[in-house]
């Protein structure tokens, strides 16, 4: 009886340690290589849950009886929910974990649009995707007010001021602001500034690009806020 137990035992932490991974790869898969897509990688967990769900029970299958089928069902199902609920959760914390790499970036380039926020984007609308928002809000602004912060130093000869990661929200620019606000001279000191720029219409277009990326993030911190 007791090799049993042990026997279940190893088999639920077996199976959960697949699942785990399967999930963890997934996400590899999805944010960091981007080699394949949201509906792809919640195939790709499902099919590693289930795997971990097999590897979990497979003792249990082996044991069932014609007179205690109902029993064992209900206590099979019982644990199969229970380990569904500690694979969401365990897929909320590897977000969370994730989440904050997201900085480790590099921002030092000379394109208009720091290039932390394209994975920003990705990651957030697979946030979005497992309703999982309100509990990942903390970490998911941190990361957000930084990246605004950023972006909206790239586009310093718009709005020719100085913002760190100490001023608030409500001291940016709007993007309709920086919209108007962009000009001809501010092209021309742009260029100044950026020899590689030969070409005016060149140069005002990756500003333009700079304020679209900068939208996107400020779209994100109102939607955050009407929450």
């Amino acid at each position: 009886m007791k090799t049993k137990k042990n026997s279940l035992k190893g088999n639920t932490a077996f199976g959960v340690v697949v699942s785990l991974l399967g999930i963890a790869c997934g996400l590899w898969l999805l944010i960091s290589l981007e080699k394949i897509s949201g509906a792809e990688f919640v195939a790709f967990s499902f099919g590693f849950a289930v795997i971990g769900l097999i590897i979990a029970f497979a003792a249990e299958v082996q044991e069932f009886s014609i007179a205690g089928n109902g029993v064992k069902l209900k206590e099979l199902r019982s644990e199969a929910e229970k380990t569904i609920e500690e694979l969401k959760e365990a897929r909320t914390e590897l977000f969370r974990l994730i989440l904050p790499q997201i900085m480790q970036g590099s921002q030092n380039t000379l394109d208009r649009i720091d290039p932390r926020i394209v994975s920003f984007l990705h990651f957030f609308d697979q946030i979005k995707k497992f309703e999982l928002v309100n509990e990942l809000r903390g970490e998911i602004e941190h990361v957000l007010h930084v990246l605004l912060i950023c972006q909206y130093g790239k586009l310093n000869v718009i709005h020719q001021s100085s913002k760190t990661i100490e001023n608030s929200f409500d001291e940016l620019d709007t993007p309709t602001h920086l919209f108007i606000a962009l000009s001809d001279e501010n092209v021309a000191s742009f260029m100044r500034f950026n020899e590689q720029y030969k070409n005016s219409g060149l140069a005002k277009k990756d500003l333009i690009q700079g304020i679209h990326a900068y939208t996107k993030l400020y779209d994100i911190k109102i939607q955050l806020d009407k929450m």
